[in-house]
């Protein structure tokens, strides 16, 4: 089932006359491009209009009517909600699906008043369609990914001392921006030595020494999709704690790698992790869920965390992140992002990430 029949299909299921879409992420979703701003309408008979203006009208032609959309350029002269109106009134739409986590308060306030229709609000219906990834979308996500990873990989040699983690985290973008990066996934985090304890610490200008950990967090976009991955890596030299601490989160890396499967509980993918770190008496300084999902947004339902209870699903890209951060002293984590089969996982980050000491 291609995506216009997905939505066509949740549409007559909840009884109602069409799907408006506005947001972003779900405009991408189910247009497959980047490129285009608009509105769109999805109807239970599985036709889809898509409202833009005239400075996407040729894009949206070349790149939708073969996908099955029927183009409409709004008059630049009408307003939207007086030509949505018009629209659905030739449809004849008197309940209309919307964007509930989409739409401000504002916002859905003021298509009430000019739309004078009834209104259901999609809740968490496309959420639950992007969560499982095509093979498509996995291919996306793993081209931001190599993206991602040849940036850190350019980035490494370059780290000397008294560099800042703001000039780091700046040369890092830059160098994702190079490779074919849309945009960062998220405001990349790079921090230095007593820094890393802080799981989403703001680079700012400490100074890179011998001894640091240097904590990177961080991601790509390619055609809307995000990748993210951590890496902590010593630079010069390295305690004997440094090196026990690094192990013990990769032990509990792997260890949640491993139990991950379909129709596991997303808090017992967290709990595999959990205790090992628990096991080896660092159990207080574990303060996050083991992760997320990863898709067009770098957010996504479900999470891997100790409440939520909800089953892994087959092609779900699920982050295995766990961390241990002592105030004051370092902090250490360690992110692949995994695919959900019915087996093992695939994981989609090749990044190495056995204990480092950079020279």
């Amino acid at each position: 089932m291609n995506r216009i029949e997905a939505l066509a299909a949740a549409v007559r299921e909840e009884g109602a006359d069409a799907l408006l879409l506005t947001g972003e992420v779900n405009l991408i979703y189910v247009t497959k491009t980047i490129a285009l701003e608009g509105q769109c309408l999805i109807f239970p008979n599985g036709e889809a209009v898509f409202v833009t203006d005239g400075r996407y009208t040729e894009t949206a032609e070349q790149q939708l009517i073969p996908l099955g959309f029927a183009v409409i350029t709004r008059p630049q002269a009408t307003a939207l909600y007086e030509f949505l109106q018009t629209l659905l009134r030739e449809h004849g739409v008197q309940k209309l699906m919307y964007e509930d986590d989409v739409l401000t308060v504002d916002e859905f306030a003021v298509m009430r008043e000019l739309l004078s229709i009834s209104f259901q609000p999609v809740r968490a219906r496309i959420r639950k369609l992007r969560a499982n990834k095509s093979e498509e979308e996995i291919a996306h996500i793993i081209r931001a990914q190599r993206i991602a990873e040849a940036a850190l990989q350019r980035l490494l040699p370059e780290l000397h001392i008294g560099m800042t983690e703001r000039e780091a985290a700046a040369r890092l973008n830059y160098y994702m921006a190079l490779g074919g990066s849309e945009k960062p996934s998220f405001d990349t985090i790079l921090l230095f030595g007593e820094n890393t304890s802080k799981p989403h610490g703001v680079p700012g200008d400490r100074a890179l020494q011998i001894g640091d950990f240097v904590l990177v967090d961080f991601g790509a976009v390619y055609h809307g999709y995000h990748s993210d991955m951590t890496r902590t890596i010593a630079f010069g030299s390295a305690t004997d704690e440094m090196r026990k601490v690094y192990e013990t989160v990769l032990a509990a890396q792997l260890a949640a790698q491993a139990a991950a499967r379909e129709n596991m509980l997303c808090c017992d993918m967290h709990n595999a992790a959990a205790e090992v770190i628990e096991a080896a008496g660092y159990g207080q300084y574990f303060t996050h869920a083991l992760g997320h999902s990863v898709g067009l947004e770098i957010h996504e339902s479900p999470v891997a965390a100790p409440r939520c209870n909800v089953p892994l699903t087959r092609g779900v890209v699920m982050t295995d992140e766990p961390g241990i951060y002592i105030a004051g002293k370092f902090g250490v984590r360690i992110e692949d992002m995994l695919v959900i089969t019915d087996g093992a996982p695939r994981n989609l980050t090749q990044f190495p990430k056995e204990f480092t000491i950079l020279s």
